[in-house]
């Protein structure tokens, strides 16, 4: 039986695992909270009692599995010394979850079409933890002499981190009837070793 503490944990999992399957299925703009209630099978009005609104569901549920990702990200690299092997090691750990949970990737590309809700919230502190994780590393890169020293790491960090949003979107959109009705064929897997590679090569310092 389940301690008070407990049971609360749980549903509070319910509610957000069952808000990001009704997001996607309907779209956050069009998702009622009712709709979310009854995926997770409870009241509307227990729901209320963890999240006051729409709006903070999205918002919980992005902060939480974003931090979940991160937290993972940092053990991995914790235990790696080239910087290299570290971007490696956060492409192939965020494909990895997304072709997991093909919702969790879904989920991530709503902060596109909400980004106002996002922009003002505690939210986008994960966004700029992941971003700047990998400014650290190519900090980290440049003073091993691995990476050129006249690399501009805090564009270079947005550059990577939109390039991989866009190959997210794009396998998303991989999935679609009719993007499949072109017989477009499209690899997480490849596409983020070809982003490795292409960023790796125009990140390295030029040996003579």
């Amino acid at each position: 039986m389940f301690k008070k503490s407990e049971d609360k944990s749980y549903k509070r999992t319910l509610i957000l695992d069952a808000a990001m399957k009704t997001f996607v299925k309907r779209g956050y703009s069009d998702t009622r909270v009712s709709e979310i209630a009854a995926e997770a099978k409870v009241a509307e009005g227990t729901l209320y009692n963890y999240f006051p609104s729409k709006e903070e569901i999205l918002l919980a549920l992005f902060d939480e599995k974003w931090g979940g990702i991160i937290d993972e990200i940092k053990k991995k690299i914790s235990r790696l010394n080239n910087p290299n092997d570290k971007l490696k090691a956060i492409f192939s750990m965020v494909v990895t979850m997304f072709k997991k949970d093909r919702h969790l990737a879904e989920i991530f590309l709503i902060d596109i079409k909400q980004s106002s809700i996002f922009l003002n919230n505690y939210t986008i502190n994960r966004v700029v933890e992941f971003i700047d994780l990998i400014e650290e590393i190519l900090e980290e890169g440049k003073k091993k002499g691995i990476y050129r020293k006249n690399l501009d790491t805090r564009v270079a960090k947005m550059v990577i981190f939109g390039a991989a949003q866009g190959i997210l979107l794009s396998w998303v959109l991989n999935e679609s009837k009719a993007v499949k009705s072109r017989t477009f064929q499209f690899s997480l897997f490849r596409a983020a070793r070809a982003l490795k590679n292409i960023f790796k090569s125009g990140l390295m310092e030029e040996r003579r």
